[in-house]
Order: C-alpha cells, then sequence, then structure tokens
C-alpha cells in the first residue's frame, strides 16, 4: 500500500508553462533596465571570448538579471556553467558500506532481469540519444518488410511483449528472506520420509493453513503429486469454547468446627448506650442525657444551642460591637477592645467629625466685595472639529495656566499616536478615549487668572451623540464662548452650531463671544478680511434672532493653533495687521463681557447645588462631589441633605477654583468634600440642599415650554442641568400668549409658547428635586424639541 499526499489545489494555483507569453516579461522591464541590458550585454560577451567561451543574448542578459547587473558575477557564472568539473575521486574515507536496501535500489535501476546486465546511462547521455517526435508511418519508413503483398501481410501476429517477472520490492526484504527460507525447509521436508503429526481435533491450526497456500503461490512450478507437503509446526489443540462447560457441584463437605475469635471490641460507653440502646435491654446501665451535660430535670438539653450556634453568636456580636464602638466608643479602651474584636471590620480610618465654625458668610461675603477680583464661567460650544479643545488649550498656555513642558510632553505622545496638532487639545481632553478618537465627550473644567478676573472653562463636547453633557455644562456658565470654522461655517451651521446656540438660550445665557477660528487657513490667502466679515455677519445675524441683544454678542479673529489674537494682538506687520485696529483679543472680549455679580438675596437663600460629577480623591478626602452653587452658601462642618436618597452627610472641606475655603456662596463652582456618607447615594444630578428647608421631590410637574418642533402628547427625555431622565408630555394644558388663550390644544405648532404637563416615566422612584423657575430642556430623537422654565406642580 502507498501513502499518498492529497493536496489541494485551486484551479487558479495551476499554471501551464504553455501560456505563459514570451514577451510578456520584456513588457514589464523598464527603460534603465533596457538601457543596462544594452550597455552590460557587450561587456560581458567581450571578457567571455576573451575566455574562448561563447554564449547566446539571452543566456547573458539572464545573468546580467540574477546578479543585479554585476558583470564580474555574471561572468563567473557563464565561464563556471561552461567549464566541465573533474570527476572527484571517492577516497576510502568516503567510501561507505552501502545497506542492503541502497544494493536492492541500485539492481532494480541496473535493470537486472536474469537474462543479462543492462547499461545504465547518464541524463545527459539519455538527452543525446533521445530521438525527434516522427508518426508511426515515418518511424516504420524502410523496413524491409513494409513492402509484403497484401496477400501475405495478414499472416503476421504480433507477438506478445516479454514482461518482467515479478518480484518483491527491494529485492532483500525480510518477507523475501523468509519466503525463501521457507522453501528450502519445504524442500528439505519432501525430499525426507513423512512424519505423521497427531492430528488435533481433526483441524489445521490457522498458522498452517495460511503457511500451505502462500506455499502454493509463491512456487513457480506446482507440486506433480496431489499429496501434501508436511507440516511444519504441530497442529495446535483447538481453545475450549467460552464460557467452559458447567461440572457438576461436589457435595458439601462437612463443616468443621471453627474455633471462636476472641470479642477485641470495646464496651459502649455510657453516653452511647444512652442514645443507641433503650433501658429494657440494659437496665442496670440506663443512664440519661441531663446525668451527662448536668442539666435539670425540667429543661431539655437539645433545646439549647449548638457549639457552632454559640460561635456564630459570638461573631455577630463581635461584629455589632465593633460597629457601634467604631462610631460612639471614646475611649481608647473601648477602641482596643474593638479591634480585637471586629476581625472582619473596614480598614479605612473613621475620620474624625468636623464642627462648624458658625461664620456669618453673607456678612463676610460683603466684606470681601472690594479685594476679591470679577469671575465667571464659561462653556465652550460649536460644531465638532472646529477647534475648540486646541483653542482652550492655547489660552491656557498663552495665560500661564499650562507649563510649556506640560505642552512638549503631550506634543511628543501625540505625535507618537500620529495626531501632532492634537498637543493643545491635550490639556483638557485628559481622558485616554478622548485622546484616541480625537473628540471630546464630556466637560472639561479648568481655571485661569489674569490681572483683572478668574475664569473657568468648561470645555463641551461638540459631537451630537454627547447633547447631554453639552446641556449639563452649559447649565454651570455664566456666558458662552461659541467657536466656529472661518472656513465651514456652513458645515457648522448645518450641523451642531445651531443647535448649541439654542440649547443656550434655552438655559439661561445671554452674553455670547464668537471666536472665528483657523484665521491662518483662509482661502486664497491666510487672515483674509472679507472672509472674518462674511462669517461675522452671518453668525451675528444667526445669534439676534435666536434671541441674543446685539449688545451682547462680540466677534473675535483668532487662530488657536498658532496663537494669534488669543491673549497676544498679532503683529502690525504682515497678512493680520487689520486686527488689532478694530478687534479686540479673545481675553479681552472676555473680560468685557464678565456678568454681574451675584446678587445679595440669592446668598441668602436656602443653600441648593445640583451635583455635577461624583469622584473619589485624596486620602484625606475619599468622597468628593463638584457642581455649581444655585442659591444660598455653605461653610465648613455643615450637614447637607442628599435628594432623592435622603441620606445626610457632612462637609468635612470644600474647594473654590482649587483653592481651600472655608465656605463658598452662590454663583461659585465648588468641590465638597463629604463624610459620614456612602458613595452609592451619590449621582450626578441629584441635589445637595440644607436638611432644615430640604427641595421636594416631584413625579410629574408642569412647565411653560417654548416650541422648537410640533409638540404632543409623546414621549421626551427631561434635561435640567445635569439631570436626565426619560419621561412624557401627559398633556397640553394651554397655549400661552393667544388672544383666546386656548384651553387643552391638541398640538402646539413651532414657535408657539404653552404649558404642559410632564411626568417622569420612572414609577418606581419617589421622584426627582424639582424647583420653581428652573430651566428645562425637551429632546426626542436625538433633536431639541422645546425649552422652558418649571412652573407650579
Amino acid at each position: 500500500m502507498h501513502r499518498v499526499k492529497n493536496v489541494q489545489y485551486n484551479e487558479e494555483d495551476l499554471y501551464d508553462d504553455d501560456e505563459v507569453d514570451e514577451g510578456q516579461g520584456e513588457e514589464q522591464l523598464t527603460q534603465e533596465d533596457r538601457d543596462n541590458f544594452a550597455n552590460l550585454t557587450p561587456v560581458v560577451r567581450a571578457e567571455l571570448e576573451e575566455a574562448g567561451l561563447q554564449a547566446s543574448d539571452r543566456e547573458i542578459q539572464d545573468a546580467l538579471w540574477n546578479y543585479y547587473w554585476d558583470v564580474g558575477k555574471s561572468v563567473n557564472y557563464l565561464k563556471n556553467s561552461r567549464t566541465p568539473r573533474p570527476q572527484r575521486q571517492a577516497s576510502k574515507k568516503d567510501a561507505k558500506a552501502k545497506s542492503k536496501f541502497d544494493q536492492a535500489a541500485e539492481k532494480a535501476e541496473t535493470g537486472c532481469a536474469g537474462e543479462g546486465w543492462v547499461r545504465k546511462f547518464s541524463a545527459a547521455e539519455r538527452r543525446d540519444f533521445a530521438m525527434p517526435p516522427l508518426s508511426a508511418a515515418e518511424w516504420f519508413q524502410g523496413v524491409p518488410w513494409t513492402g509484403l503483398s497484401p496477400s501475405i501481410r495478414g499472416n503476421l501476429v504480433p507477438a506478445e511483449p516479454v514482461r518482467p517477472r515479478p518480484r518483491l520490492l527491494g529485492g532483500s526484504s525480510k518477507l523475501a528472506k523468509l519466503a525463501e527460507e521457507r522453501r528450502k525447509r519445504n524442500a528439505a521436508a519432501a525430499a525426507s520420509p513423512e512424519v505423521e503429526v497427531p492430528a488435533s481435533n481433526g483441524a489445521l491450526s490457522a498458522l498452517d493453513r495460511l503457511a500451505s497456500i502462500k506455499d502454493g503461490k509463491e512456487n513457480d512450478k506446482p507440486a506433480a503429486t496431489t499429496q501434501a507437503e508436511p507440516r511444519k509446526y504441530p497442529i495446535r489443540k483447538k481453545r475450549e469454547p467460552t464460557p467452559p462447560p458447567r461440572e457438576p457441584t461436589p457435595p458439601p463437605a462437612p463443616a468443621e468446627p471453627q474455633e471462636e475469635a476472641p470479642d477485641l471490641r470495646a464496651s459502649p460507653t455510657a453516653f452511647g448506650r444512652t442514645l443507641s440502646t433503650s433501658p429494657r435491654q440494659h437496665p442496670t446501665s440506663t443512664m440519661h442525657l441531663k446525668d451527662v451535660l448536668g442539666a435539670s430535670s425540667q429543661s431539655d438539653p437539645f433545646n439549647a444551642p449548638s457549639p457552632d450556634d454559640v460561635v456564630m453568636r459570638a461573631q455577630q456580636h463581635s461584629k455589632a460591637v465593633s460597629n457601634t464602638s467604631t462610631k460612639q466608643a471614646s475611649t481608647k479602651g473601648l477602641e482596643r477592645q474593638t479591634q480585637a474584636l471586629n476581625l472582619d471590620a473596614d480598614a479605612t480610618p473613621q475620620q474624625a467629625k468636623v464642627r462648624s465654625k458658625g461664620l456669618d458668610v453673607p456678612r463676610l461675603w460683603a466684606e470681601e466685595k472690594s479685594k476679591r477680583k470679577p469671575s465667571a464661567a464659561f462653556v465652550v460650544i460649536g460644531h465638532v472639529d472646529h477647534g475648540k479643545s486646541t483653542l482652550m488649550g492655547r489660552l491656557l498656555l498663552d495665560t500661564g495656566a499650562v507649563a510649556q513642558r506640560d505642552i512638549d510632553k503631550y506634543q511628543k505622545a501625540a505625535t507618537e499616536l500620529g495626531k501632532s496638532s492634537f498637543a493643545l487639545a491635550w490639556v483638557l481632553d485628559t481622558d485616554p478615549q478622548e485622546r484616541e478618537r480625537g473628540v471630546t465627550v464630556d466637560i472639561a473644567q479648568h481655571h485661569f487668572s489674569t490681572d483683572t478676573a478668574d475664569f473657568t472653562i468648561l470645555d463641551a463636547p461638540g459631537h451630537r451623540d454627547f447633547v447631554p453633557n453639552m446641556i449639563g455644562g452649559a447649565a454651570m456658565a455664566d456666558m458662552a464662548v461659541l467657536v466656529v470654522d472661518a472656513n465651514q461655517l456652513d458645515s457648522g451651521m448645518k450641523g451642531q452650531t445651531r443647535e448649541h446656540v439654542l440649547l443656550a438660550k434655552a438655559v439661561g445665557l445671554k452674553k455670547v463671544v464668537v471666536a472665528v477660528n483657523k484665521m491662518d487657513d483662509t482661502k486664497p490667502t491666510a487672515w483674509r478680511e472679507a472672509a472674518f466679515e462674511a462669517v461675522r455677519d452671518e453668525v451675528r445675524s444667526f445669534l439676534t434672532t435666536s434671541g441674543f441683544g446685539e449688545e451682547d454678542v462680540l466677534v473675535v479673529p483668532c487662530s488657536g493653533l498658532g496663537g494669534e489674537n488669543v491673549v497676544k494682538a498679532p503683529s502690525s506687520m504682515g497678512a493680520a495687521a487689520w486686527v488689532a485696529k478694530c478687534n479686540p483679543t479673545l481675553l479681552q472680549a472676555l473680560e468685557r463681557s464678565i456678568p454681574s455679580e451675584t446678587e445679595s438675596k440669592t446668598v441668602t437663600q436656602p443653600f441648593r447645588m445640583q451635583i455635577a460629577d461624583v469622584f473619589r480623591g485624596s486620602i484625606q478626602n475619599p468622597l468628593s462631589v463638584a457642581g455649581r452653587i444655585v442659591a444660598g452658601h455653605v461653610q465648613v462642618g455643615d450637614s447637607i441633605l442628599v435628594q432623592p436618597s435622603g441620606e445626610t452627610a457632612a462637609i468635612r472641606a470644600l474647594d473654590v477654583i482649587d483653592e481651600p475655603r472655608d465656605f463658598a456662596v452662590a454663583g461659585q463652582i465648588v468641590t465638597l468634600h463629604l463624610q459620614d456618607i456612602e458613595a452609592q447615594h451619590l449621582r450626578s444630578g441629584d441635589v445637595v440642599c440644607d436638611p432644615k428647608r430640604p427641595v421636594h421631590l416631584r413625579k410629574s410637574f408642569e412647565a411653560v415650554v417654548e416650541a422648537v418642533d410640533p409638540l404632543l402628547p409623546q414621549a421626551v427625555d427631561i434635561h435640567i442641568g445635569r439631570l436626565h431622565a426619560p419621561g412624557r408630555i401627559e398633556r397640553l394644558v394651554e397655549v400661552m400668549g393667544s388672544e383666546t388663550g386656548r384651553k387643552k390644544p391638541r398640538i402646539v405648532r413651532q414657535g408657539q409658547k404653552a404649558k404642559v404637563k410632564l411626568t417622569f416615566e420612572d414609577a418606581a422612584s419617589s421622584g426627582f428635586p424639582l424647583v420653581d423657575g428652573e430651566k428645562v430642556v425637551l429632546r426626542a430623537a436625538g433633536a431639541t424639541v422645546g425649552y422652558g422654565v418649571v412652573d407650579a406642580a
């Protein structure tokens, strides 16, 4: 049996050499290759002629091509291919004893068939003897018997071809040797007298039958007589049937008396006899369980707790004592006892309770009014890829809020990712996902100060998938910075620029600074004044129609990547010389647009702040929340209430603009470091308020909204700052502003104001904290459909 590896080929992988076009390779040669062939072929031919050798142009060109135009290597290759190499005589060391398999292979190749030896020709000799292909008529042309007459030509009978005798492969295998030895033994046994072999059950063994059949096939001449050959092996005994036949069962032998073994087991204890025996069997050894345990006769001993119950109750008692002592213990001895008992207690050190200083915050805030600089928080809005983050990174770098070495580090990391132009954007985009995608996802917050004001940047995402985050950031700002691309204003207006302006108006922002970015990339020349004027007029017209006053809008040309007119005005010489004549820098526009300071009555209202972010800080401040104080004031040590969870906490410390302070007032973005509360009770959108005057929870409320798209009783997403919850327009109450004051309309058309009733879909919750006058935004199917304010419940 031959073993052949089965390799599956596709028809496309197979090709025929005849199908290859001879000119196909030449067509692929370049002009340089043809010039090399034309110049180097005569050089190689001349060197070959000096050596007395000849070669065709094809061979010379093949050698030059394979050796990459190296003339010396090509000449050596052609010389070696035409110089016959002397046959090396095999030395004694090289001589090696041939195995029997090799000898048999040589014997088969030489064609030794018993009639004589046939010469073995080499491949070159076989090629020389090869005859050209001829037809049958040409092959037999000139043969004498081809001229025979037709009358006797039919008597010619073709001879049977002589076929070689079948032989075993190799000629020297073990099977051949065994067969030869078997024939010799059979011949010797035939010459000797017959020996009777005892039969066993009248049947031949399987081995003998196989031997007789093989011998008959291997002998060239069958025996003349029909006498059976003597067997070589004795006949084996036939195997017993399975299972063997049952023999008759012998009668049982008489039982012999056995000696009784002594009982080595110990007698049961009194406790064991009590559990396993009855008093009747052992009346003298009866003992009750109460006698062993010492219980009274009136109590059931099995009613007592088991040892496992005792251990578990002790552990539970230990934990209870530990938790109680951690909160209430005041002595060190009790604390050491608690640590010894509570093996599973939390290893976090308990923080000492901070007491309030009882500061008169409104009075202190009024006294410091003349000393503190104006402050404002602005949200950066605009379409995606218009350069918002890069422009803010440049602003932070030029104002000194970010060091140059940090920018260099970002530049190196961004270059490795193939985004070298994103180095300034990485100042605000700190999340790895934002840096990898090159898109702002969440609100990025950063502070910087000038000689005249303090600012907080709220960089909002421009992608439409992150509009809820943009709404939350705009709700914390005092004004907006709209960034537009001087070269792609139309794409921004069709994209998120229009919706961002609408949402800025919806959350109550009144002042807008428009930064016309990428002025250094205007076509056909950089800093083209006509391009800036066209963008300025179109953006102003859109903002005034959206509800912003003309005096509240400032338009500034700038370049975030180059830094022109961001903090410093461009040079009076060059393409941007016209900018400084009638346009302020971006920083100057921000300082001019700072809104008026918070009113005193807002500071004296009940404390209320919406949580924008929950995070874990340092070891000293393990749990912190950040947000903008909407009303009231707060100081270190105050107790607060978190709605809707209803949990209370204590303010351990607070920061304003990343600096520790003793108190904070309305209008400031603060970070509160809390204690005595768990993280699961805090979420973005929750409200922190005064426990004495808490914010009430509502499952439904009424709001006066302006319809951006036609409104029907439908499902909507309700956005109130960072609060984002699914809801529904339950009922259209009335259309506002109409002469008739139509009640219960079927639809609110675009541009109309109406009072609607909204309901949160999460009926399982106790409601959400809402206050009259809060800004509400309604969105459906990824678009803003209305906005307004919360009305009375």
